[in-house]
């Protein structure tokens, strides 16, 4: 008897084990955001655009997925920090970043361990470089350069001053707009940095308006670009105002701030017009009580393109970096087209000219209107 009940007990325990075993394989995806801090605002719609992605998985395939999400406080110390804590707690298959600094920072040692890294708001021209792990979801900040420097020279703006942000991002966006802006025949009168967290602006800014331009283009963060407006009024300079795509962030929409952005011009990617984009709009309107704009609406791209992955069998970064290489015709994403060219840069999509009114923002047609 004490026999037979052993054998039992035996073979319940390999029934358990058996089961255990047919547990699907996770994929472990590393969301490394701003969390806290100034950028948190950012963190938000990245997250809530990835939290209605997941649930618009189906129950296999977001089984399979488990994402982790951590803060970075935008400092690429701390990212790399976090990313190295997560790589030695399991095996990471893919890791988001926000910011195209970050992205520079971690990409190499995605890179290096086979960890596919896809950053859904991250546009630097060189993230890619030599990074065969990493693709990007939004246009590189050449197309971006291209579109500002074409929409301000169609508004007979032929005199710009630049004020940006002495990183990555800064440096290529401003870069790829001077030689695109004086290719068309406009002329940048003057050029200067800021560094992330500056407030006084002072100096730089009356130095602009001694060179008289008919228009001032802000590629900064909201932390700098509230203190710059503020003392472009207070200074009386005189010029039309253009920023990079970060005007669309929810900081400057702020009621104690939302009257110094007013009229102001920015590029971003063309807002979606399709079916996956209203669907995901419905459910993230239900989940989180606000509209999904671009930023939120890439991240939901860029866990549904890991989902894709892993719903078409990808189990590792390796596999996953795989079936993204052979999506060659793109894959349709709430954002529009996703399609990468050899080098994994979004080669399907195009910037807008878009205008801040009111408390919003939207597709800018006329100029001085």
């Amino acid at each position: 008897m004490n026999k037979l009940k052993f054998i039992s007990l035996l073979f319940c325990v390999i029934l358990c084990i058996g089961g255990c075993n047919n547990k699907p394989q996770q994929v472990n995806v590393l969301v490394s955001l701003p969390l806290t801090g100034d950028a948190a605002a950012y963190a938000k719609l990245l997250k809530d655009g990835i939290e209605v992605g997941l649930d618009q998985m189906d129950k296999i395939t977001r089984d399979k997925i488990n994402v982790i999400y951590q803060d970075d406080r935008l400092s690429s110390r701390e990212a790399i920090n976090v990313l190295q804590q997560e790589m030695a707690r399991r095996k990471l298959s893919v890791a988001m970043t926000t910011s195209t600094e970050l992205a520079m920072t971690i990409g190499g040692i995605c890179n290096d361990n086979q960890i596919v890294l896809l950053p859904p708001i991250a546009d630097g021209n060189q993230i890619t470089k030599d990074k065969e792990y990493v693709f990007l979801i939004t246009p590189t900040s050449a197309y971006q350069g291209i579109a500002l420097a074409e929409k301000i020279k169609e508004g007979n703006y032929s005199k710009v001053a630049i004020l940006h942000l002495n990183d990555s991002w800064g440096n290529e966006l401003s870069n790829e707009f001077q030689n695109k802006f004086v290719e068309l025949g406009g002329e940048i009168v003057a050029k200067e940095t800021c560094e992330a967290g500056q407030t006084d602006m002072r100096s730089t800014l009356l130095r602009f308006n001694n060179r008289l331009p008919n228009a001032i283009l802000l590629i900064l963060h909201p932390t700098e670009t509230v203190p710059a407006l503020k003392q472009i009024k207070e200074l009386g300079v005189i010029a039309a105002l253009f920023g990079g795509d970060t005007f669309s962030n929810k900081d400057l929409y702020r009621p104690e701030v939302i009257d110094l952005v007013q009229g102001v011009r920015f590029t971003l990617p063309t807002h979606p017009d399709n079916a996956i984009f209203e669907d995901f709009k419905k459910l993230f309107i239900a989940k989180h009580g606000y509209t999904p704009d671009i930023n939120a609406t890439a991240a939901r791209d860029a866990i549904m393109l890991v989902a894709k992955a892993v719903k078409d069998g990808a189990t590792d970064g390796t596999s996953i970096k795989n079936k993204f290489n052979s999506y060659t015709d793109g894959v349709e994403g709430a954002t529009g087209l996703i399609k990468w060219d050899r080098n994994r840069n979004v080669v399907s999509k195009e910037y807008s000219l878009y205008v801040i009114s009111n408390n919003e923002y939207k597709i800018s047609d006329l100029y001085g209107k």
